[in-house]
């Protein structure tokens, strides 16, 4: 039998909703597992040349978190993965690892866990719901840890959005973008940044471009942060001036996203952004990418061997 599981690209906070909104994009890893004598990990795409293929891999210690909370040993598998998020780029690659690998265990072990619980185990492993939400349920989710589970709601986003990740070519570790944060905000950036991203809950699921254009402000982490991507000023005014209702920083970057709201433009900003970056010496990816309605899912086939 083999098990697979398509698990989608996310980008984190969407400016104000800092450790608690998330959007899910078409942007998808695949995980195939199928038993085995003894456990081979296959990597193609993305990550290929330098991702552990021993028992440091992370879907394999995704894994390893479901088969504890029962005692049990992984069994041997042969895991062939195939990435197209690219890795610490702010697009939620180690949260599609992390979602993937307990979906791949809890369905060899056929289903202890609830979808529920399995939620709750990747928000407790991951330390916020932001990415990990998103790419298990799709969409646009806002969601957060509390000690009965994960409370968590599906924004009904509008069809008028598209978003353009622009990913500069040098990694940027989430743990390196939370240690510029300070540890404690003033209470006028609590408000602000409550205030903004109710607006933006409202803009996007009513699709009020004037509205989106205003929330997308953020003061808990963006202008810490943003020191670290060089450019990050001239690539957000290359966009705003090419037709972008605005950008903010993918989950902890250095991806850059765009939100726009006139489909045909995508081509020119993404174009703009990516020539800013060039002019500070940085080559940088653009992708075009609409919303993931659905998040991870798991598909089963029986193998025959011959």
């Amino acid at each position: 039998m083999r098990i697979s599981v398509y698990v989608p690209a996310t980008s984190a906070n969407l400016g104000p909703g800092f450790d608690c909104m998330g959007i899910a994009l078409d942007l998808w890893n695949e995980l195939h597992v199928e038993r085995s004598e003894q456990t081979i990990i296959d990597i193609d795409g993305v990550g290929a040349d330098f991702l552990p293929r021993d028992e440091s891999n992370l879907v394999l210690q995704s894994m390893r978190l479901v088969y504890d909370r029962f005692q049990l040993p992984v069994p041997p598998i042969h895991l062939r993965m195939i990435n197209r998020i690219p890795i610490a780029a702010g697009l939620g690659s180690s949260a599609a690892a992390l979602v993937g690998g307990l979906l791949l265990a809890n369905n060899l072990l056929d289903s202890p866990l609830s979808r529920a619980q399995v939620l709750r185990l990747a928000v407790l492993d991951e330390g916020h719901p932001d990415n990990v939400a998103p790419a298990f349920l799709g969409g646009a989710v806002l969601a957060y840890l509390h000690e009965d589970g994960v409370t968590h709601v599906n924004l009904p986003l509008r069809d008028n959005f598209t978003f353009i990740a622009v990913t500069p070519d040098f990694p940027l570790l989430t743990e390196t973008a939370r240690n510029v944060l300070e540890p404690t905000v003033t209470r006028a950036d609590a408000v602000f940044n409550i205030a903004h991203a109710g607006f933006l809950t409202a803009a996007l699921t009513t699709g009020n471009t004037e509205l989106l254009r205003k929330a997308l402000h953020d003061r808990l982490h963006q202008d810490a942060r943003k020191h670290l991507i060089p450019g990050f000023d001239r690539v957000r005014q290359a966009a705003k001036a090419t037709g972008a209702i605005g950008i903010v920083l993918s989950g902890a970057g250095p991806t850059l996203l765009a939100i726009v709201d006139h489909p045909p433009r995508a081509t020119d900003i993404a174009a703009a952004m990516t020539a800013a970056f060039a002019q500070e010496g940085i080559t940088a990816t653009a992708r075009i990418l609409t919303p993931a309605q659905i998040g991870a899912y798991t598909h089963t086939k029986m193998v025959i061997k011959q």
